[in-house]
This record gives C-alpha cells, sequence and structure tokens, in this order.
C-alpha cells in the first residue's frame, strides 16, 4: 500500500514540475504509461480528491475526473490508444507520430496547425469517446450503462433487439466536454481543433455496427438477438488517416465567424472531414522546434514509389543497404486443442536505411 501511495506522490510531483516549466498543459500526458498506472490507483483512495490534484488538467476536466473513479482510468487509456493508433498509421511517413514524454507527449509538432495536429486532435478525441463508452457498457461507470433506446427501433421482424447496445452518446458529450473544454472557440486555432475533435467523435458514430447473435435448437437460428456495437479503434484510425490525406486547408472567414477553404472554389469541409490552418514542414532533418527527428537512419523501401520508398522517405540524401540476421517463426502447426507451434527460421535480408 506504501509502495502505491509513493508511486502515486511521485507521479504527481514529477508532472506539477512539468506544469510549472511550461510544458505539461496538455490532458495527453495520461496516454504515457507511468501515468496510466497512477489512474489505475486512484479507486483505491478519495479519486476526488487526487483529480484535483492532476496540475496538467484544466478545472473543468478535474470536475469532470471526479465523476466517477473509473472515469481517469477510461480516459487515460483512450489517449493511450490515441498515440498508439497514431505511431501505427504514420510508421511509414517521414512524421511517425513522434512523441516526447517529458514534454507535451507530442512536442513542438503542436506548434503548427497543420495536418499532423488535426490528426493527432481528432484520433485523440475518438480515443476518449471510443474508452468511456466502452467502460460504460460494461457498467465501470455508474452515470451511464446500455443504450436501451435502441430497442425501439423497427427491425422489420428480421431480429430481436437484445444485449446491451453501446451507448454512445454519454461518450460522445463527455469526450466533447473534456477534450473541448479548453478550446477558445473564436480563435482561428481554437476553431480548427474544435472542428477536428467533433471529426474524430462522428467517426465512431458513423461506423458503429450491428452485431448479433442467434438461438435455437441444434444450432437453428429461430431467434436472433442484436446489439450496436463500436467498430474496432483501428478502423475508425484507418478512416481518419484517409482524411489527413485529404484535409482541407481553411482560413477565418471576413466575418471571422467560421473557417472556410482557403484555396476559392473548394468544397467546405464537412463536420467528419480534418482541417488545418497551416502546411506542414517536410519533417526531413531533426528540428525539436517542430517535433521533428527527421529521417536519417529511417528504414525505406526501395522499391516502392509511395512515401515510405527511399527517395521520399530520404528527401533526395541518399540510403545505404545493410545485410542483417533475421529470425522468425515457420513451420506453424495446430495441435489440438489448443496450442500452435512453430520452428525459428533464420535467414540473412537486405534492409536500406536514409543517409
Amino acid at each position: 500500500m506504501a509502495a502505491i501511495r509513493a508511486r502515486w506522490i511521485t507521479s504527481v510531483i514529477l508532472l506539477s514540475v512539468f506544469c510549472h516549466t511550461g510544458l505539461s498543459s496538455y490532458w495527453w500526458f495520461l496516454g504515457t504509461s507511468s501515468v496510466y498506472q497512477s489512474t489505475v490507483d486512484l479507486k483505491t483512495y478519495n479519486f476526488k480528491e487526487k483529480c484535483q490534484q492532476l496540475n496538467y488538467l484544466i478545472q473543468k476536466q478535474k470536475d469532470l475526473c471526479g465523476i466517477s473513479h473509473n472515469i481517469l482510468a477510461a480516459v487515460s487509456k483512450g489517449a493511450a490508444m490515441g498515440i498508439d493508433e497514431c505511431k501505427y498509421q504514420f510508421q511509414t511517413r517521414r512524421w511517425n507520430c513522434t512523441t516526447f514524454n517529458e514534454t507535451s507527449v507530442f512536442g513542438g509538432v503542436l506548434n503548427i496547425n497543420s495536418r499532423e495536429k488535426s490528426y493527432i486532435y481528432a484520433i485523440s478525441s475518438g480515443g476518449v469517446e471510443h474508452e468511456i463508452t466502452k467502460a460504460c457498457a460494461k457498467g465501470d461507470i455508474n452515470e451511464c450503462g446500455c443504450d436501451d433506446s435502441v430497442r425501439s427501433l423497427p427491425t422489420k421482424d428480421k431480429w430481436e433487439w437484445g444485449g446491451c447496445s453501446q451507448d454512445i452518446r454519454y461518450g460522445e458529450k463527455f469526450s466533447k466536454e473534456f477534450t473541448d473544454s479548453k478550446e477558445n472557440s473564436r480563435a482561428r486555432d481554437g476553431m480548427m481543433n474544435l472542428h477536428n475533435n467533433e471529426a474524430g467523435r462522428r467517426s465512431i458514430r458513423s461506423t458503429m455496427k450491428i452485431v448479433c447473435k442467434c438461438h435455437g435448437v441444434s444450432g437453428s437460428c429461430s431467434i436472433k438477438v442484436c446489439w450496436r456495437k463500436m467498430s474496432d479503434f483501428r478502423r475508425i484510425g484507418s478512416m481518419l488517416k484517409q482524411r489527413f490525406d485529404g484535409a482541407t486547408l481553411v482560413d477565418l472567414n471576413k466575418r471571422r465567424t467560421r473557417l472556410r477553404p482557403k484555396t476559392k472554389g473548394q468544397k467546405q469541409p464537412t463536420k467528419k472531414d480534418l482541417v488545418y490552418l497551416e502546411e506542414s514542414p517536410d519533417f526531413c532533418e531533426y528540428d525539436p522546434t517542430i517535433g521533428s527527428l527527421g529521417t536519417r537512419h529511417r528504414e525505406c523501401n526501395r522499391t516502392s514509389y509511395g512515401i515510405d520508398g527511399c527517395r521520399l522517405m530520404c528527401c533526395g540524401r541518399g540510403y545505404h543497404t545493410m545485410v542483417e540476421q533475421v529470425t522468425e517463426d515457420c513451420d506453424c502447426k495446430f495441435f489440438w486443442c489448443c496450442e500452435v507451434r512453430c520452428r525459428k527460421c533464420t535467414q540473412m535480408v537486405d534492409k536500406n536505411y536514409c543517409n
């Protein structure tokens, strides 16, 4: 017990120091591994008091944290999921969603109102909604539960509503209040962030699916029971990645009341689309002020003509090839029940790295 308390106090002190240095004013800290562990320990103590000690949250976020002892753990897991998904989706890009646990998590890239920032906000907002909604359905948060309203929707006698339909309305509402709370809705960057937060949330709703289970004698499907469920977060990440590639460059209109496309005649972006205010840097060279580690020594694909190809990834600097020994599973066989056994095969492969 004393060890847990000491670990929690250490986390609070460490994060308080970051806050005083101006580096930790972002709630994404909840997604870092050390901080996530401390949120799990909240249920042991007075969670409302502990929520107020989290100096990297603004007051409204602290108050939302205090609604239930499991909320902060869900938000923390959602933040971590957003970070991991960002890294997965951009692993073959020049900017590979670099994170810095000791600063503002995503570093200097947040100083530029670019496509990259738009994706960070969208995937993070979506991650919070996704995990809060799941926690509601599992009964981890007393203030919400299953969505019983769907049972009134017609099914044309093809199935019956049953099970626990995930209630994304509560998840949406919470995500909006939590992730939007810091933004200035009258400022250019605030409008951009709010728009992209909403795009992340709408990606969850637009991909809801109906899953069913059959009941009946001897495997028949005389009764089909269905409920609504969110799609896997990987699908959400991929969808937002497509919207990243098709994001719209915008600016304030003359009345300064909304964002509009900067290119004349371009279609107004919908609430599901991502928007950005500034063009992205090329991320070719190391520059911590823009969150860029550069692409030197990054692995590239010499046969690809895409951004993962050596010509584009290496920014024209060229690349070098190294022969490396790789050990992988091979000749895998399934044994009843329920084990898969594989041999280890070793081979020499060519790997290419940017100069």
